[in-house]
């Protein structure tokens, strides 16, 4: 075939051999490519996979990973996307994790964050809030807190501290703010 001048590449090869009824699924089809020795590599057999036609976004790309084994924990498909270059930072690995309907709200989101391994107290999780640009200040940091449940009034945060003398609840601005930074970075939480 290669000879007569109806195939000059392996990709196309590949594409005839599905015209004509060899290959019938994704999975085959690599499988076949890399019997041939066109992927030696998953970076390579998924971008293999995008070429020919097969993928045409990252979900879908994850989606077939999972599909042929590749990957069985969700911690590692976020790994292979930032292998593969389909994610950065950890704001797109997020973005991503709720593009693909696997977080739907902020304490999925969190949680997930602290499944993986990403976040380990809540002074973290709080910080990595801040840096995704989901809070822009303490005011908001704390009422998140109370929205995922962590501290559900003021009154209660204030009972959790430590020392009487920390209580400081005057209403100038420099001791509300010590009081916030003090409610939601010391304050032991049950």
């Amino acid at each position: 075939m290669q000879t007569a001048g109806l195939i000059h590449t392996l990709e196309q090869c590949l594409n005839r051999m599905q015209t004509m009824g060899l290959i019938h699924t994704p999975e085959q089809c690599l499988n076949s490519m890399q019997t041939v020795g066109l992927i030696h590599t998953l970076e390579q057999c998924l971008n293999r996979m995008q070429t020919v036609g097969l993928i045409h976004t990252p979900e879908q790309c994850l989606n077939r990973m999972q599909t042929v084994g590749l990957i069985h924990t969700l911690e590692q498909c976020l790994n292979r996307m930032q292998t593969v270059g389909l994610i950065h930072t950890l704001e797109q690995c997020l973005n991503r994790m709720q593009t693909v309907g696997l977080i739907h709200t902020l304490e999925q989101c969190l949680n997930r964050m602290q499944t993986v391994g990403l976040i380990h107290t809540l002074e973290q999780c709080l910080n990595r809030m801040q840096t995704v640009g989901l809070i822009h200040t303490l005011e908001q940091c704390l009422n998140r807190m109370q929205t995922v449940g962590l501290i559900h009034t003021l009154e209660q945060c204030l009972n959790r501290m430590s020392h009487p003398a920390d209580s400081c609840v005057h209403p100038d601005n420099t001791c509300f703010q010590y009081f916030m930074y003090k409610s939601i970075f010391l304050c032991p939480f049950p």
